[in-house]
């Protein structure tokens, strides 16, 4: 083909659309090549259960936490085309054994006196955390909205701001940043269901024990201020409102469109190669892919062999803990069976996520993950999608979205279809002892994160597609050379999970990459 477009963006992902959305905005030539049949990415939804066909699944994320803050919803117009959410309130319920629970509301003083019913002492102690979680928000997320390595007035001066606002904090600041999610949760509360509230969520970041992760807890901050928001339709009505919008402004999107070759010619990246033959130019690439599969598509000899094994050494899963995701079809309602009758506040915690695992199972799910063992007691979290969005499933029925933080990569026996199913039958039998409705199942979407590798072409499955830590942040994500302005190869440039801020659903990395993208263009001039 002969066309030049200003850009190629590899990838048709929420990262992926929001470059395009930006980019488009701003009069540029765009197209995006997605190598699956729709867009999405790892924000897709779908009817994947054939016993089950009126079944939507999802099969990764399942909510736009951060993507509320960052400005995209609004920049792109998603409501305009189609974007509807909904915030149960509690969104997150801790389920203890005994049938205590702990309701995250979006009052977090109403959280507090929750926890206070349970342990006075953590209720206040919770009030304190919360004060410190606030801090962290206000430096930390105007951290994620800046471009590492280019000054940002605008962001510097809101982290800035809320580091002179929170002064007094400063020890207690620094002493999260550093700690692992563990240590954190038991220096701050005593009772273990207020431990496994806070090990419960932070484990979906990563290994309890690896220093730096308790940064993870940012995410009370954010659930309190800006709730969960449930897309109706589930996340691929926000995948379609995206694809929507980015072919308004003048994007175009190929689907089914594997590339197969960046081609990098004299030294810098020109276009892509499709499976079909078929060769598309540009100024710019963009890749929203992991890093790894990124480089590996490069012209042989294109890049500096250095370079390419600074990227293969980036660690993604590397302590073989990696999600365990399933989606469970039901011919009947999924209720609590004791938790929600013990409560005495007219919470309804049926339409929260379910919390299951005590502090002990999450600590043993990531030990057996790492050495590839599968756990006896498993620590998960129930999304109720049919009790928050009815459309999702049949009417009377119910689908459950599962999610185990910790599961071995590569299992000591291997996957085999019957380690699957007998991992799953220990799974509904644990969260059978908490909801009725599981005896029902008539269908399920499992996935290990191998599977996950091969459909969706992120490395060990990692959703991530580069493990968090304070190495890996910023300028230094995914590798030292590769986050900053200046890409590492000119003309392609990181814009998906793989790059600053890293994983979670909102679309900072590709607006960042759009940023990028119409500096160099600038210059190209």
């Amino acid at each position: 083909m002969t066309d030049i477009h200003d850009a190629i963006i590899i990838g048709a992902g929420h990262n992926g659309m929001a470059a395009a959305g930006y980019l488009s905005r701003a009069g540029k030539k765009v197209v995006v090549v997605e190598r699956s049949a729709k867009v999405g990415g790892m924000t897709t939804s779908g009817y994947l259960i054939p016993e089950a066909p009126d079944y939507l699944v999802t099969p990764c994320a399942v909510e736009l936490l951060f993507v509320r803050n960052s400005g995209l919803i609004e920049d792109l117009e998603l409501a305009k085309h189609g974007l509807r959410t909904i915030d149960p309130d509690p969104s997150y319920a801790y389920l203890h054994p005994d049938g205590s629970s702990i309701a995250l509301f979006r009052d977090y003083k109403r959280t507090a006196d929750d926890i206070a019913r349970i342990h006075p002492g953590d209720g206040k102690q919770y009030l304190k955390f919360m004060e410190v979680m606030d801090a962290l928000m206000d430096i930390g997320f105007p951290i994620m909205m800046a471009e590492p390595g280019r000054p940002d007035f605008s962001n510097l001066g809101k982290m800035i701001g809320g580091a002179v606002r929170n002064v007094k904090l400063k020890d207690q600041l620094i002493a999260i940043s550093k700690a692992t999610s563990d240590q954190v949760a038991c220096e701050w509360f005593e009772h273990p269901a207020t431990i496994g509230l806070l090990t419960g969520i932070a484990a979906g970041a990563g290994p309890l024990d690896d220093d730096g992760n308790a940064a993870a807890y940012m995410i009370f901050a954010v659930t309190h201020r800006l709730g969960t928001g449930k897309p109706v339709g589930s996340l691929q009505s926000f995948s379609n409102a995206l694809a929507a919008s980015i072919t308004a402004s003048g994007a175009e999107i190929m689907v089914d469109a594997p590339v197969v070759e960046i081609l990098i010619e004299d030294g810098a990246a020109k276009g892509v190669r499709l499976a079909d033959g078929r060769v598309l130019r540009s100024k710019v690439v963009i890749a929203t892919s992991d890093p790894r599969t990124t480089f590996a598509l490069t012209t042989p000899g294109g890049v500096e062999r250095r370079l390419l094994q600074r990227i293969e050494h980036v660690p993604s899963n590397r302590s073989n803990a990696a999600p365990f995701l399933a989606n469970v079809a039901m011919a009947a309602p999924l209720r609590l069976k004791r938790h929600q009758d013990l409560r005495h506040d007219g919470a309804n915690i049926n339409n929260a996520v379910g919390l299951i695992g005590v502090p002990d199972e999450v600590r043993e799910s990531f030990a057996s993950a790492r050495r590839g063992d599968i756990p006896q007691r498993h620590a998960v979290s129930v999304s109720p999608m049919s009790n928050i969005d009815p459309s999702q499933a049949p009417e009377g029925c119910s689908v459950a979205y599962l999610y185990l933080p910790a599961m071995a990569v590569d299992a000591r026996e291997g996957w085999s279809p019957e380690l699957k199913d007998k991992t799953m039958t220990s799974i509904i039998a644990q969260l059978s002892e908490y909801y009725d409705g599981f005896d029902k199942e008539v269908g399920r979407f499992v996935e290990t994160a191998r599977e996950r590798e091969k459909r969706v072409g992120a490395t060990n499955g990692c959703v991530t597609h580069v493990d968090f830590g304070p190495l890996r942040s910023g300028l230094h994500r995914p590798a030292t050379g590769f986050g900053g302005p200046k890409p590492a190869v000119p003309g392609l440039f990181l814009g998906g999970a793989g790059s600053h801020p890293g994983g979670g659903v909102s679309g900072i990395a590709g607006r960042i990459a759009a940023d990028r993208t119409l500096r160099y263009l600038k210059k190209m001039r």
